[in-house]
């Protein structure tokens, strides 16, 4: 007779990589798609560098973080394109100026090879978190939202304070994986 044992949640969390929590968050935000490609991007950058958060030994955190900016930037697609010249929201007519799920502004380097490239785009992504948690300890996301006054903008302190509750959501549901 075959029974199912459930595994101590300490035990859970040692096993459960980042390539497993990238792909199972990114089904649980938007299921029926394949996210290989996208979790594996995300699962490469972040073992590959340090976390975003203090005791964040297993990384968990830091991809939450990025998987939930994705998800509200670019829906978790790879090629996306945004902040169109003489476009209305949900359109893209004029020439974008943001590109791939993360939604890179050219300014920050962003450009249509990001589409391409989900590897190069989740390391842009990381690499203007850092800069936004240095930036704005109170709203870790908002230089990242709006750029240098992101920490005194309303909008991109309400933008980073959802993209932070939605990290903290898939977070904590890493706890509830099947075992």
């Amino acid at each position: 007779m075959m029974y199912k044992r459930k595994l101590p949640l300490t035990l859970m969390r040692s096993i459960m990589t980042v390539l497993t929590f990238a792909l199972s968050s990114m089904l649980l935000l938007a299921p029926g798609r394949d996210h290989t490609v996208l979790a594996q991007a995300v699962s490469d950058v972040v073992e590959a560098e340090r976390p975003l958060f203090q005791n964040d030994e297993d990384k968990l955190r830091t991809t939450s973080l990025i998987i939930a900016i994705a998800f509200r930037e670019g829906s978790l697609r790879t090629s996306v394109v945004g902040d169109c010249d003489g476009s209305k929201p949900g359109e893209c007519k004029g020439r974008a100026r943001s590109f791939c799920t993360a939604q890179i502004h050219e300014s920050n380097g962003g450009s249509e090879w990001l589409n391409e490239n989900p590897l190069l785009c989740i390391q842009k992504e990381l690499a203007m978190l850092r800069v936004s948690f240095r930036t704005c300890a109170a709203f870790p996301v908002a230089w990242y939202a709006s750029g240098p006054n992101g920490c005194t903008n309303e909008r991109a302190q309400r933008i980073s304070k959802d993209r932070m509750n939605l990290a903290h959501w898939l977070w904590t549901k890493r706890e509830k994986q099947p075992s």
